[in-house]
């Protein structure tokens, strides 16, 4: 009996401690190549991509096209993200996800084409924005622009192994 309840606490530690997130990246631009990155500098790219662990510091842009830096976005428009389930660090228990086309402290993202992001297993707070299809919040909704680094809405949810859609053009 020992034996067993052991091997079902095992089964259940093992289970509880497995987070994973897929980001699905969709590039409907006919040029380029959909990437993001993560804190650290890796990137990835693909249709569809499956991380174990958290996803800290993500950013998401079309490489290759547009003008666009091979590293951190430079130049274009970007999605921004973390993704963390909420027992994983008490002082950070959102996921987290915003439109970029900030002009300071070296990084310079600017729009270049249109970019959409959907949570799947979540629902955003305070709503889903909607695609961003131009350079002011009025038509990228909740972008953080121009040079205030407060200026923008950050979407964020509270809930376990989020994943992420980014579709480009």
């Amino acid at each position: 009996m020992m034996k067993y309840i052991v091997s079902v606490l095992a089964v259940f530690v093992a289970t509880v401690a497995a987070e994973t997130h897929v980001v699905n990246l969709v590039n409907n631009c006919g040029q380029g190549t959909a990437v993001f990155e993560v804190a650290g500098g890796q990137q990835f790219t693909g249709a569809s991509n499956t991380i174990s662990g958290p996803v800290s510091g993500g950013l998401a842009w079309i490489k290759g096209a547009f003008g666009c830096g091979d590293a951190d976005a430079l130049n274009c428009g970007d999605v921004e993200f973390t993704l963390i389930n909420p027992d994983t660090d008490p002082s950070n228990t959102q996921n987290a996800i915003n439109y970029s086309l900030q002009q300071n402290g070296g990084q310079t993202h600017t729009f270049k084409y249109n970019m959409a992001f959907t949570a799947n297993g979540c629902s955003l707070s305070p709503n889903n924005p909607g695609p961003c299809t131009g350079p002011t919040q009025d038509v990228c909704p909740g972008a953080f622009v121009g040079t205030d680094a407060t200026d923008g809405t950050v979407f964020q949810c509270s809930a376990a192994d989020v994943g992420l859609t980014i579709t480009f053009c």
